[in-house]
């Protein structure tokens, strides 16, 4: 049995493999979050017919994982984020929120979740009287997980 603490020593070394801190946090999905949801805005309102730039709209996501006692970090299907942003004309902010599943490779697909006129619908009724596939309906992103 002069192989069994060679195997013992794998085991151990396969079980904590992966054990570190996770290249997924709050901070990174926020950081990528926000410029991917600015620049499908801007898309959308293009179909709707007006002009927005993502620069403009200053946004910003605040993301979190699972509720309170749920660290910020990880992959997983319990994300959600908030995504806040100023449309021209007066300063006030505006939101949407969406779901999303965040894997351990960084890649996410974020489902929304509301205002229904923003991203809430599949379709929308572009400037042209085409109906087409809202863009923040849902969409996919990744990130630098290291």
């Amino acid at each position: 049995m002069r192989w069994a603490p060679t195997a013992a020593l794998a085991a151990v070394l396969l079980a904590t493999t992966g054990c570190g801190s996770s290249g997924i946090t709050r901070d990174r999905l926020n950081t990528a979050v926000a410029p991917t949801f600015a620049n499908l805005y801007v898309l959308q309102q293009s179909l709707r017919g007006r002009t927005v730039t993502s620069a403009s709209m200053r946004a910003k996501a605040a993301c979190a994982k699972g509720g309170p006692s749920t660290p910020d970090q990880g992959a997983g299907n319990d994300w959600t984020c908030t995504v806040t942003w100023f449309n021209a004309g007066p300063a006030i902010p505006e939101t949407a929120s969406y779901q999303l599943h965040v894997q351990t490779n960084g890649c996410y697909s974020a489902d929304g979740d509301g205002p229904a006129d923003l991203n809430g619908q599949q379709m929308i009724v572009a400037a042209d009287g085409a109906t087409v596939t809202n863009p923040l309906w849902e969409f996919d992103g990744c990130f630098d997980t290291t």
